[in-house]
């Protein structure tokens, strides 16, 4: 005869971690949510921020430029229109024939700062006694 063991089965009490009840949240469910949107919301505008600057440091190297470019066309319409008065105008080419104290033949040449700057040296002497 052969012997029946009934096994008994027993009952332990499982600790709570096992315990198939709902844990309580220590942190709320749209934290995680919140920080990502931030995290990349922040990584966004860095990049932008980033290109804006450099966007805006070339376009005021362009305005730059384009006043040099406009200044520089204006001073090249002006030589322009010099070169034409001093080919074709003979009062502009007396004038600055003039200017380098060339005379025409018999007419003498007095230069006013010559002399301004002897009366200046007269003025500093010290005074003499008698």
């Amino acid at each position: 005869m052969s012997k029946v063991v009934a096994k008994r089965r027993r009952v332990v009490n499982k600790p709570l971690r096992w315990r198939k009840e709902p844990r309580k949240r220590v942190l709320p469910a749209w934290l995680p949510v919140a920080a990502s949107v931030t995290l990349v919301l922040m990584l966004v505008l860095t990049v932008n921020y980033r290109a804006f600057s450099e966007l805006k440091k070339e376009s005021k190297v362009f305005e730059e430029l384009n006043d040099k470019v406009q200044q520089a066309t204006t001073e090249n319409l002006s030589m322009q229109e010099e070169i034409y008065y001093l080919k074709s105008d003979p009062k502009t080419i007396e004038r600055e024939a003039r200017k380098y104290g060339l005379a025409r033949p018999k007419e003498q040449v007095s230069r006013a700062d010559e002399a301004d700057k002897a009366e200046n040296s007269a003025s500093r002497q010290l005074p003499t006694r008698k």
